[in-house]
């Protein structure tokens, strides 16, 4: 709609200074005769936008022109906008890009940034942010989807479900669905899902508070969960904390710690992890799996000629 256009132009022009009109026409799928009346329409309404002619020239609206937020204070606003751009390094939404755009326009810079948020590293590839991208408009049109799907141990299977949510934790993405056929709610990794298709079979269920049902089944997973006795000596503690900073040391001797890690019987990281400090932790129990380290690490050095 013109009206939405408009709005986002001079959003877009109040964060950027010297666009082009090619640029504008190119950014909102129109020409650039239509960008040059929305021009006029902008400046019909009082806001004070110019062109400028020449090779760095292009569309500005003046500087001293601001929308005020006197609601939120100057560090409160700045806050808000590196989280915001923050996630975005992390996650590729559209929606999330129009929102940086619109709250830029409303924050004051005054003072320069003293805080700097970088997620990069916790970026999944090109292949799971497309997946979020089917995922969310099976989500938002309330169809069910078809995949296949690999689980922590290797095996393959084909899951027909009804997407509820995404979500973010430990360092990946995960989808939270509904099961038909088991009648129950589950967790999938989206890396391991592939061959994803939207079924055009519609959704009839209501399932409520999503949020509680994802903290639930949560709840229902950590109940799995295997707890393993780590030692190591006392000037690995610091190392151990910020590793494993929900898990409290405990002094065994005058020289050796310990703390308790919770893990999955299903899951492998915890065995990277733990091999990731060589000499410095030893596993104290559960046995089988003091046992299922040992037998990784024989494995993995069966690769090699030693």
């Amino acid at each position: 709609m013109k009206a939405d256009r408009i709005l986002e132009i001079i959003i877009y022009l109040i964060n950027h200074d010297h666009v082009p009109a090619s640029y504008l026409a190119e950014r909102f799928h129109v020409s650039v005769r239509t960008i040059q009346r929305d021009m006029v329409s902008i400046s019909s309404i009082g806001i004070p936008v110019y062109a400028e002619g020449g090779k760095y020239g292009g569309y500005s609206i003046l500087p001293t022109y601001k929308i005020k937020n006197s609601g939120i204070r100057n560090d409160e606003q700045q806050m808000i906008i590196k989280a915001l751009e923050s996630l975005a390094t992390s996650y590729t939404n559209d929606t999330l890009k129009a929102l940086i755009e619109k709250y830029n326009a409303i924050i004051e810079k005054e003072g320069g940034q003293k805080v700097f948020w970088d997620f990069g590293v916790t970026r999944e590839n090109n292949y799971v942010q497309g997946m979020n991208q089917l995922l969310e408009q099976a989500i938002a049109e309330r169809k069910h989807i078809i995949f296949d799907y690999r689980n922590a141990s290797g095996k393959k299977s084909e899951q027909f479900a009804e997407p509820l949510a995404i979500h973010y934790k430990w360092y990946a993405w995960y989808l939270f669905a509904y099961s038909p056929e088991r009648k129950q709610y589950r967790t999938f990794k989206v890396a391991r899902m592939q061959n994803l298709h939207i079924n055009d079979t519609p959704s009839t269920i209501e399932h409520g508070n999503i949020e509680k049902r994802m903290k639930d089944s949560e709840q229902a997973y950590y109940q799995t969960c295997i707890h393993i006795e780590v030692h190591f000596d006392n000037e690995n503690t610091d190392l151990m904390s910020e590793y494993f900073p929900d898990c409290p040391a405990e002094k065994l001797t005058e020289t050796r710690n310990r703390v308790f890690i919770d893990v999955h019987a299903k899951e492998r990281l915890w065995k990277a992890l733990l091999l990731s400090f060589g000499d410095k932790v030893r596993i104290a129990g559960p046995e089988e799996y003091q046992k299922e380290l040992i037998d990784t690490a024989k494995n993995f050095l069966s690769n090699y000629d030693i």
